[in-house]
């Protein structure tokens, strides 16, 4: 059955699955909800119509600070902590880029709908359908970057608007929701809709796609990596603000400025703005009485201040990424053996990334489109979404050690297995197929075919009696040349000694191919076949020279 077939056999299931939905009045009401908006009900209902300004909480941020944020989203009041989170992603460049480092990671990646295990016919139709509109959601790579809005602050929140097609219902699009937009239930797992005025409550069926990502286990509120990034993002602030300041006194000298007793507090002010003011434009008025001595210029260096600051992102760099060579390299610990082995925790990071991303899009994107569109269908064989972590293997390599690995006894290498293992993808049936045909033209190593061959062309430039003449001597030729008798011993050794008593049993030509083609696919089957209708082929041609039809092979051995 073709693919295509399959499609529209999947196509008319839907139609007739889309007419039991419709019929049930339970589901009537489920499926209602899919052309609505949550958000938009949810603000309507407590009568807001303009969000309110989010806080900043970064402005004047202080250990103290951030223990009260913390310790507060613990029991309940998260949305401070999740504002602060996101000032970190805009403050801090360096978060950012190895945020977005991480996050891009998985756009690269190829994924696909995989049916469950020992799928039926029906199930991988399914699957290829499923496949078919997850394919149809607009700019799935925002919905995928989106969703990994989640590594750091735990979780994140995608409302899903539905359309339906005919008798089919599609994904359209996704809307990211903030996070402050949701409030976490009373048992620490559970996330529920928000609007700051009524109470929480539960998430619409078939609505949302919620993502909830553990950088480390425990309450759902403390998975994020933010939280762990928050101490570093502190120090690095205090030591940015300190170098800032050092850079601004840096060279000049301290001006110390003297007032007589009895100046009043105009006259101190005045001395004040001067002192300041003379070092930056070197120029300035003071009342008479008054004067400003210059003493030794600031020293000191800036080192450490960018030693903190290092500390403070490769710290950063270790707990996004897994290690620092990605980002900074600084030519003396860079070396070739330890970006391999940084390289290694990077892909163990995003393959971790990619597998708890699958898992919420297999439930909250893949399984409500199975729900609605394939009703009768047991939730456990419903289809999983899986992203393709496979590397491919070193081409070259295999191409010199698969021909020889086919040749050994007992050796049986799938197609698919070695398809999958180069990441080569398996050609459609209408395909065009790549194919090489390697010709050895030392005379020594002249197959019997190749001979066999040229000499049929020579003998079809000649006359009828030489070609007669020629293709028997040709023949006899062959029956008594050892090199042909060798290669026909090495492909029976390559075969296995079980085809090659079946073959010794045959009666004939016609017997033999047969006995070929219900064998094990190799590359030895497939050159003792060719050379069977070759000198069937010959054969032909001898007695059609000589006019005589050919006798079978068992009297031929008997006579």
């Amino acid at each position: 059955m073709s693919f295509f077939t399959s499609l529209s056999q999947a196509t008319a299931a839907l139609k007739q699955a889309s007419g039991l939905i419709i019929g049930n009045p339970m589901v009537k009401t489920q499926l209602k909800n899919l052309t609505g908006s949550q958000i938009a009900e949810t603000d309507e209902r407590a009568h807001v119509w303009e969000r309110p300004e989010l806080t900043h909480p970064a402005v004047g941020l202080t250990p103290a600070k951030l223990h009260q944020l913390l310790t507060g989203a613990e029991s309940g009041s998260m949305n401070d902590m999740l504002a602060l989170f996101e000032d970190m992603e805009e403050r801090d460049g360096h978060i950012f880029a190895e945020l977005d480092k991480r996050k891009r990671t998985l756009l690269s990646l190829d994924w696909y709908v995989a049916p469950p295990e020992d799928a039926s016919a029906a199930e991988k139709t399914q699957a290829a359908v499923i496949q078919k509109l997850m394919r149809a959601i607009g700019d799935f790579d925002i919905v995928i970057k989106d969703a990994l809005d989640a590594i750091g602050k735990g979780f994140s929140g995608q409302e899903i608007s539905w359309v339906r097609d005919d008798s089919t219902w599609y994904i359209e699009s996704l809307e990211f929701q903030v996070p402050q937009r949701f409030a976490i239930a009373s048992d620490n797992r559970t996330l529920m809709l928000a609007n700051g005025i009524n109470d929480p409550e539960p998430l619409w069926n078939n609505k949302w796609l919620m993502h909830t990502h553990k950088a480390k286990s425990g309450y759902l509120v403390r998975g994020g990596l933010h939280r762990i990034l928050a101490w570093p993002y502190v120090f690095k602030n205090y030591s940015v603000r300190d170098l800032a300041e050092f850079l601004e006194i840096y060279g000049l000298p301290l001006r110390l400025g003297t007032y007589p007793s009895g100046a009043t507090q105009s006259e101190k002010y005045t001395l004040l703005r001067a002192v300041m003011d003379i070092g930056h434009r070197a120029a300035g008025i003071i009342p008479q009485g008054m004067q400003i001595d210059f003493k030794e210029a600031a020293k000191g260096t800036s080192d450490p201040f960018e030693s903190m600051i290092k500390w403070c992102e490769m710290t950063q760099s270790k707990a996004i990424l897994g290690g620092t060579l990605t980002t900074q390299a600084d030519g003396k610990s860079s070396t070739n053996a330890l970006g391999n082995i940084h390289e290694v925790a990077r892909l163990e990071i995003r393959d971790s990334d990619a597998r708890q991303l699958a898992t919420s899009f297999s439930r909250d994107l893949v399984a409500p489109l199975m729900r609605i569109n394939f009703p009768n269908v047991h939730p456990r064989r419903y289809p999983k979404f899986v992203f393709d972590l496979s590397e491919p293997e070193d081409i070259t390599t295999f191409a010199e050690a698969i021909p020889k690995l086919a040749g050994v006894q007992g050796m049986r290498i799938g197609a698919e297995w070695l398809h999958g293992k180069l990441g080569i993808p398996v050609a459609g049936i209408d395909e065009a197929i790549v194919s090489t045909t390697i010709v050895n033209t030392k005379p020594e190593a002249l197959s019997y075919q190749a001979a066999l061959t040229a000499q049929m062309a020579h003998n079809a430039l000649g006359s009828m009696a030489s070609q007669s003449q020629a293709a028997e001597q040709q023949l006899d030729d062959a029956a008594d040349d050892e090199a042909i008798k060798d290669h026909i011993e090495l492909m029976s050794q390559r075969l296995g000694q079980s085809v090659v008593d079946k073959l010794d049993a045959a009666t004939g030509y016609d017997e033999a191919l047969a006995i070929l083609s219900s064998a094990e696919p190799s590359a030895a089957v497939d050159a003792l076949a060719e050379s069977l209708e070759q000198y069937m082929t010959a054969a032909g041609l001898w007695g059609a020279l000589h006019q005589q039809p050919l006798e079978p092979l068992d009297k031929v051995n008997k006579g």
